[in-house]
């Protein structure tokens, strides 16, 4: 059928509706083709249809997930980090890092922002209406476990870490990462209770310990790989889960587990294959090299450690806050002169700390306590009057 459509066109009475993340993901391939064959065509057509999403934009820099691609318009105005759009932040930032352009940072950074402050809740993710920037759904769903990742590669290593952690506890409670569990109401949705082997959470884990090399990940890939030999293996491969619950299986079993799912699972614990080239994966797990000759620039990004350091005794000694579930002092490396962040921190939403709402407010590097809003609008450590 793919065939058929790319020699004549779209079939007749084929539907004109399609996602954000379907249309706005095609950029690493294209432009990879670009520049493997010399001909420019195809990553022009994928950068048009990205420039063409991004005006489509909200005033608060937010997406929505599935358009009409006749009209233009969009179809659904509740948006968030998981289906529909979520391999659309992930390309942009691939993109930078793979081709250098200054055009695709200045997309995802105002996006990252925007996501950040409309769609973040603590280390959760939720849904907004991309008009307003009111909360539609409180829920998480396993396609949202791909953003510590993308945080990993932008350096917001803080962050990440604390939304990784919450999907693993996920995980621990249920054995798996169900595809959708409802926040609000603590309990799983009541149709979507199922478990396709997907990548996601591995894919973060994977970038997290590549960033970090904190063993506690290889812990959490551990867990992984039990729960999956212990639940889905069966006698010819891996069954996807049908009910969590009741982690009855159905005779499945997706493409992307081998593609994605294994592979980064095999990549936590064997990474030779990348010590001499760095890559970039596309978001069906496809790795692309990073070449200078790509670039417009090369890219700097800094990515903050995972470590910290802890008294043993008297003695102090180099460990990870996650391992060792600590909140580690605000100290400084002798070598870069800049300060360690703690494992749990999150920063406050503007720079200026200025907030209306204690969702503007972060975590505390120091102390890992929650900030909140003053009745002046600033976010700090209030003490509490009787």
């Amino acid at each position: 059928m793919h065939g058929s459509i790319l020699r004549y066109g779209v079939m007749e009475n084929e539907t004109t509706e399609t996602s954000t993340s379907g249309c706005g993901s095609l950029i690493l391939e294209m432009g990879a083709l670009s520049r493997l064959t010399g001909d420019p065509r195809y990553e022009a057509a994928a950068l048009r249809a990205l420039r063409k999403l991004w005006s489509m934009r909200s005033s608060l820099n937010l997406v929505g997930s599935t358009l009409d691609v006749l009209s233009g318009n969009w179809i659904e105005y509740s948006s968030g980090i998981g289906a529909g759009v979520d391999s659309f932040y992930e390309y942009l930032i691939k993109a930078y890092i793979l081709f250098g352009s200054d055009e695709y940072w200045d997309m995802f950074h105002s996006a990252y922002l925007a996501v950040q402050k409309y769609f973040r809740h603590g280390p959760w993710y939720h849904e907004a209406d991309i008009r307003t920037g009111e909360a539609t759904h409180w829920q998480l769903t396993s396609l949202q476990a791909f953003w510590p990742g993308v945080q990993t590669l932008l350096g917001d290593v803080a962050a990440a870490n604390l939304s990784h952690r919450e999907f693993y506890n996920v995980w621990q409670r249920f054995g798996v990462l169900p595809e959708r569990y409802l926040l609000d109401y603590g309990i799983l949705h009541p149709t979507e209770k199922y478990y396709p082997l997907r990548p996601e959470f591995a894919e973060s884990t994977f970038y997290l310990y590549q960033a970090t090399k904190d063993p506690w990940y290889l812990e959490v890939g551990e867990s992984i790989i039990g729960s999956l030999n212990y639940y889905t293996k069966v006698e010819g491969g891996f069954a996807s889960i049908r009910d969590v619950s009741t982690m009855n299986l159905e005779d499945h079993q997706h493409s992307f587990f081998l593609s994605e799912t294994c592979k980064y699972l095999f990549l936590l614990y064997d990474d030779s294959f990348l010590r001499n080239k760095n890559y970039i994966f596309t978001t069906e797990g496809h790795p692309l090299p990073v070449m200078s000759t790509w670039h417009e620039k090369t890219p700097r990004l800094d990515v903050p450690t995972n470590w910290t350091v802890v008294k043993d005794g008297n003695q102090p000694i180099r460990a990870s806050a996650l391992s060792s579930k600590v909140c580690p002092e605000t100290i400084f490396r002798q070598n870069v002169g800049s300060p360690w962040e703690s494992a749990c921190h999150i920063p406050d939403v503007f720079p200026s700390h200025r907030c209306r709402a204690d969702d503007d407010c972060g975590i505390e590097s120091v102390t890992c306590k929650r900030r909140t809003c003053s009745m002046a609008g600033y976010c700090g450590l209030w003490l509490a009057v009787y």
